[in-house]
């Protein structure tokens, strides 16, 4: 199968950084026990790439509800249900060093979450309470709270950590805007309390950990996220940095916005395709029932609800940057198939994550309803995958669009981005169907793999032009995306999962680790003679000249609407 990610180990990153490429297969190689970094290269970095505020992200909102000030919706205390990942958070109480205890169920709004970063006496223990707390100020959401503890036994040692950490803290709140400072003053907390002395939820959550956890959280659906890895890559490896703790506060505000936009769609038709699966295996032929080709036709739109959770620690979720999607088997044996969603698997991530994937375009191949086919793939045969429980549906509904997909055809796929390349890219002739109206080019790229110098094709600003013939190429490429220090980091607002235990924070050439492959949607309709035959014409290239090296995963096709 074309479905893994090619990558290999280290590059040579533009701003000096050497970056572990592709997957680690262990937190171990992940680099948790890189030792410490000195503050020259903490500063470095700092002062590099994304030393600024993610856009998406709002760090200082005026004196108020945070709530009403972001707009976002509240909700009731839920009982807890326990202490694992994914179970409910109850109740919890601790003291801090402002002399008032902090009580949850006294502050609890509903639409802010909860990220605890607990001192251990271990290596990335240190080096993440001695790194600098500035971008964690400027890029951490407003609706997130920050709760500063120790696994300390004695309660003084405890203290004196976190009175250091509020030293740290305030020495940055002096280089920012005071609005701004007084905002994140309002939502974090210094704990004297032992972290495995603390009472109610949050005790019992460090309690039940097998080893330590240098940091938790509690979303805002309030369930116990592991947070995961906070280890950024640097120019002496992966380090632990506060940073890194900005990060899923992005990501739950992603769901909760997810879960709202799911609420408010119309009641959708849910066909089930994978229906909460314990599996190990990657690749999974699953039939489907559709409805009738009169129901079909009333449908304008068509999503992937794709849901996957690993419930082990992190060294039993070691998964790779993998090629993951969803096929259409178009005969009984399965050998021929249509790609529909795509997504890229997470470096070793523990808990849960959920992506609401676009298919619309595709309408066009499910017009006669009835029994199908699906393939889903996630990651290549050959390789192992540790236990994940999977539940994936396809959504159909009608959302009042103008035309629906009628008809999809694929023009080009992929391959070897070498000097070949485009001596397989045959032109494709096509003529839209009777009464078609409007025609999109819909194109799923990424790029994979690397060679020395280029980096192409994860890395690098390949470019690809097609053509209708006498007209201008419509053209993709990945300025400002591939070879980012921060770029898939900053996606986490939109689905990247963050905490990913491997390089998974830098920009890649149309895609994260950890989040779905947009498909491109070309409006071509003026290139189009909609009664007669057309040619469209494919080159990938880069820099201006011929394809240099690694694998572009394509699949690009022409849908006729009406």
């Amino acid at each position: 199968m074309r479905r893994s990610s090619f990558t290999f180990s280290t590059l040579l990153f533009a701003l000096g950084l050497a970056l572990g490429c592709g997957g680690s297969s262990s937190p171990t190689d992940a680099g948790l026990d890189t030792g410490t970094a000195d503050a020259g290269v903490d500063a470095a970095l700092d002062a590099s790439a994304d030393s600024g505020t993610d856009a998406t992200v709002d760090s200082a909102l005026p004196t108020g509800d945070v709530c009403d000030a972001m707009g976002l919706p509240r909700a009731e205390l839920l009982a807890g249900t326990g202490s694992a990942y994914g179970d409910v958070a109850g109740d919890f109480t601790v003291d801090t060093l402002s002399g008032d205890p902090w009580t949850l169920s006294e502050h609890f709004s509903g639409c802010e979450s909860y990220v605890f970063l607990n001192y251990a006496a271990v290596a990335d223990g240190d080096t993440l309470w001695a790194s600098f707390p500035d971008r964690l100020i400027a890029n951490a959401p407003a609706n997130v709270h920050f709760f500063f503890t120790s696994y300390e036994r004695d309660a003084a040692a405890a203290r004196t950590r976190v009175e250091a950490m509020r030293t740290n803290i305030e020495d940055a709140l002096t280089r920012v805007d005071a609005t701004t400072a007084e905002a994140f003053r309002r939502r974090v907390h210094y704990v004297t309390t032992p972290l495995l002395d603390i009472e109610g939820s949050v005790g019992d959550r460090a309690r039940a950990q097998s080893g330590i956890a240098l940091a938790f959280a509690i979303a805002r659906d309030q369930r116990f996220d592991p947070v995961g890895s906070l280890a950024q890559v640097t120019s002496v490896g992966f380090v632990s940095r506060l940073v890194m703790a900005a990060y899923p506060g992005q990501f739950y505000n992603y769901r909760a916005a997810l879960r709202e936009r799911l609420a408010a769609e119309p009641t959708p038709t849910v066909v089930p395709v994978m229906a909460a699966e314990t599996v190990t295996d990657r690749i999974f032929d699953r039939p489907i029932t559709l409805p009738d080709a009169a129901a079909m036709a009333g449908f304008d739109t068509m999503e992937f609800d794709v849901q996957i959770t690993c419930h082990a620690d992190a060294r039993n979720c070691s998964e790779w940057d993998r090629i993951a999607d969803i096929e259409l088997c178009m005969n009984d044996a399965c050998d021929e198939t249509r790609e529909l969603v795509r997504w890229i698997t997470p470096y070793a991530r523990p808990g849960r994550r959920r992506w609401v994937i676009d298919a619309t375009p595709f309408l066009g191949l499910f017009v006669d309803g009835g029994a199908r086919t699906l393939k889903v793939v996630m990651g290549p045969s050959w390789e192992a995958a540790t236990e994940r429980e999977v539940n994936i549906d396809m959504r159909l509904f009608h959302a009042g669009a103008t035309d629906t997909s009628t008809d999809v055809q694929r023009a080009f796929t992929g391959g070897t981005f070498d000097a070949t390349y485009n001596d397989l890219q045959l032109p494709f002739h096509f003529t839209p169907p009777a009464g078609t109206t409007r025609v999109e080019l819909v194109v799923l790229i990424s790029g994979h793999g690397q060679t020395a110098g280029d980096n192409c094709a994860e890395w690098c600003n390949h470019e690809h032009d097609f053509t209708i013939t006498g007209h201008a190429p419509h053209h993709v490429s990945f300025d400002g995306q591939a070879g980012t220090a921060m770029g898939c980091a900053a996606k986490t607002s939109e689905g990247v999962v963050p905490g990913q235990y491997g390089n998974w924070a830098p920009g890649r050439a149309a895609w994260c680790p950890g989040l779905p492959v947009p498909a491109r949607r070309i409006d071509i309709t003026s290139d189009v003679d909609l009664t007669g035959d057309n040619e469209l014409s494919y080159e990938g290239s880069f820099a201006g000249g011929a394809p240099r090296g690694g694998d572009i995963d394509l699949s690009a096709y022409v849908v006729s609407y009406h």
